[in-house]
């Protein structure tokens, strides 16, 4: 089970999700590995690594964007960050898995996606990198967010997750370039 407490994040109360792990059939997962693996081999459009609804500080984004964006370029390992207001009801890691689709992020890649209304927070793994960021490591890596984020600490909180992400995956092999 996930971490479970308030968080505040830009004023606003946050609380963490409990999500329970459905795990998708091995066949599965591997053919929406290869699908978004094409998908992300075909994307001809700059890469837009945070998405934001305001709640970030001004050029924390685009500071973020640019570390995603090298870091992306020296390893092949693509991480997300997706700021909205709601998943429209919807479990934040299916929606998370949606984005992940949708933005073609490939295997070895992740979403660190916060639904500040719905007051949630998840890391998701695309599908091949399970192996990576396993339950325990993005359970207790968005604990660390939270914990930043209940202090107040919003930016600490983003460049911790994503440190620890890097880190993670920069002692793995180097994939593809997408």
């Amino acid at each position: 089970m996930r971490y479970q407490g308030p968080i505040a994040v830009a004023g606003m109360a946050l609380a963490l999700a409990a999500c329970s792990g459905d795990a998708d059939a091995e066949a599965a997962e591997a053919a929406e590995v290869a699908t978004m693996d094409a998908a992300a081999e075909t994307r001809e459009e700059s890469i837009d690594y945070v998405k934001d609804i305001g709640l970030l500080d001004d050029g924390m984004d685009a500071e973020l964007s640019e570390r995603l964006a090298a870091f992306h370029e020296e390893t092949g390992h693509e991480v997300h960050i997706a700021v909205i207001l709601t998943t429209d009801d919807t479990d934040i890691e299916e929606k998370a898995a949606e984005m992940i689709a949708e933005r073609g992020i490939g295997a070895g890649g992740a979403l660190i996606l916060i639904a500040a209304a719905d007051e949630a927070i998840a890391i998701v793994p695309a599908p091949g990198a399970d192996d990576v960021l396993t339950r325990e490591f993005t359970d207790a890596t968005e604990s660390e967010m939270a914990a930043h984020f209940d202090a107040g600490e919003v930016s600490d909180g983003f460049n911790g997750a994503v440190d620890a992400l890097t880190a993670r995956f920069g002692g793995t092999e180097r994939i593809a370039a997408r």
